[in-house]
């Protein structure tokens, strides 16, 4: 990966949590980046940590949340931002701007009360130096690009009067409206009908096309992966457990979890029972001294309950935390 092809670079990213029950690490030492024009997918089970992920990356977390790492950020020109160490007043400029968010429930994401052309116009207005007749047409034009039709109508509606298909359309001009760097989809397609799923799907890819974001795709679903995926991120635990590009991921996977997730993906003509994989997601609370997979793992031995496996980079640039790959 050349090092001016990167625009989103996450070293060491952790988010903790501190509650009457004692402290949560929903996200451990996370290592991760974005190329320009790159799909990059988060997958894993819920509760593994992909949206404590995006809401970090965003710093929309609530203040008894603590986040360290480095979060770097390159624009256009080339300079590079450190979200983390940013004022509030410093990241407000970026959030929506140069980082954009589809968040993951558009049935109350979006504010009933307030216009869809106004949510819109907020960021444009906020962000950019236009006239409000300026951004109330780039507005249109952008329910006009998210395949919506009667843009000047669906302008002057409330969220209530349009289908949750349509909402989504909604969050996607939204996130979109100041042409961002970098694109966080958080399940975008979840509570969508597989027809309404397909069209977003390809929106999403045609838009980043056009507009040379990259995308940071949130999913625990794996069909969805292999449609708009360059690369994928799996983990588990709050851990990235291996990152492959999806090709490599589908086809020679190579951590114990990996293996179960696709096999637990349903196949045209199988007859036989879904695969599952047994046991119960171990609780993220404190310090854990081994692999967190272990209580799950066909294949566990002693070293995988006492010592935690490092992330290892083979030949083929595939990473796997695992310490018998």
């Amino acid at each position: 990966m050349e090092a001016q092809d990167v625009i989103l670079d996450v070293k060491g990213l952790t988010t903790t949590f501190n509650t009457p029950a004692g402290q949560v690490i929903a996200v451990n030492d996370l290592n991760l980046s974005v190329r320009r024009g790159e799909t990059l997918a988060i997958v894993g089970e819920s509760g593994c940590g992909k949206s404590v992920t995006s809401f970090s990356l965003m710093r929309l977390l609530a203040s008894h949340a603590s986040i360290s790492g480095e979060v770097r950020l390159t624009m256009q020109d080339g300079q590079q931002l450190e979200l983390l160490s940013l004022s509030e007043s410093e990241m407000e400029k970026v959030r929506g701007n140069q980082l954009g968010m589809i968040f993951q429930e558009p049935m109350t994401s979006l504010n009933p009360l307030q216009t869809l052309g106004g949510q819109i116009m907020e960021a444009m207005l906020e962000h950019q130096v236009c006239l409000p007749s300026e951004a109330r047409q780039k507005a249109i034009d952008l329910l006009t690009l998210v395949g919506i039709s009667a843009p000047e109508l669906r302008f002057r509606q409330y969220p209530h009067q349009i289908s949750g298909g349509m909402r989504q359309r909604v969050m996607i001009a939204i996130a979109l409206s100041c042409r961002p760097q970098v694109l966080i989809a958080d399940e975008p397609t979840t509570a969508l009908d597989v027809t309404i799923q397909a069209q977003i799907l390809r929106l999403i890819r045609r838009l980043q096309h056009e507009v040379g974001m990259g995308v940071l795709f949130i999913t625990h679903d794996m069909g969805v992966v292999a449609q708009v995926a360059d690369r994928v991120a799996v983990m588990y635990g709050g851990q990235l457990v291996e990152m492959a590009d999806t090709r490599t991921l589908f086809s020679e996977p190579q951590h114990p979890y990996t293996k179960g997730l696709l096999a637990a993906v349903p196949k045209p003509g199988q007859s036989e029972r879904l695969y599952g994989i047994p046991g119960q997601v171990e609780t993220v609370y404190g310090e854990h001294i081994g692999c967190r997979f272990a209580n799950r793992c066909g294949q566990v031995q002693d070293e995988c309950r006492q010592r935690r496996p490092a992330l290892k980079t083979l030949p083929s640039g595939q990473q796997v935390r695992c310490h018998f790959v």
